[in-house]
């Protein structure tokens, strides 16, 4: 190996500790909490040697945060061009894509959170960070729409179930990332209980639960 590679091999391993340690930071002691110096500190680098590879610590965050999504979009992709006739099927497996990366990558999907912000955009719905916007949701949306025009979930607002199934979702995540002493039931069983619930709650059709404000007691509306 000459001096040039080796020179290219020791920059991207000192950007792989500089990412690490700022993704830990950021969630330990806050973003806004975290300085260049600090960063340098964690990895016992000088300041300038980490302003070298990035010139402030927005920076960094932009760059967690786009292999983050990226590596997300890759597993969407492989689950798509597995795609079978049944559009419901494939939204399950999606789910299960999403839950299994947030719980082995714990410290990136509270980053996700921390600085990037959620909005539709021309109809379509967007993660935003900063300047760049990422459609780390649009598949979920593509198969809701796919489900109801096959009758296989509620004819209602795609976005409204969008939230329904999103809110289930990262409270499972949330809750089983922030309270690991709880006794949660086994893994497996939790997901496939609340997708269980997700599916039988959104594919009751025109047939509404409501809930009566004076005794709590629901009733088919």
């Amino acid at each position: 190996m000459g001096i040039t590679e080796r020179k290219a091999k020791h920059r991207d391993s000192l950007r792989r500790k500089v990412l690490a340690a700022a993704e830990e930071l950021f969630v330990t002691d806050g973003y806004h909490n975290v300085s260049m110096r600090k960063i340098a500190k964690r990895i016992e680098y000088s300041p300038t040697t980490i302003y070298r590879l990035f010139k402030d610590k927005d920076e960094i965050m932009e760059q967690l945060i786009a292999e983050g999504y990226l590596r997300v979009y890759q597993r969407y992709q492989e689950i798509v061009a597995r795609e079978t006739e049944d559009p419901l099927a494939t939204l399950e497996r999606i789910i299960r894509s999403y839950i299994e990366f947030a719980l082995a990558n714990p410290q990136h999907y509270e980053l996700w959170f921390a600085t990037s912000h959620i909005e539709v955009v021309d109809g379509q719905l967007h993660m935003r960070h900063g300047a760049a916007r990422y459609k780390v949701y649009y598949v979920w949306l593509d198969y809701l729409e796919e489900c109801k025009r096959r009758g296989l979930l509620a004819d209602k607002d795609t976005l409204a179930l969008f939230q329904l199934v999103w809110a289930a979702v990262h409270g499972l995540i949330s809750l089983r990332l922030h309270h690991p002493g709880f006794p949660w039931m086994p893994l497996q069983a939790h997901v496939d209980e609340l997708i269980g619930m997700i599916e039988g709650g959104l594919s009751r059709g025109e047939e509404e639960t409501c809930v009566e404000p004076q005794t709590g007691k629901t009733r088919n509306a």
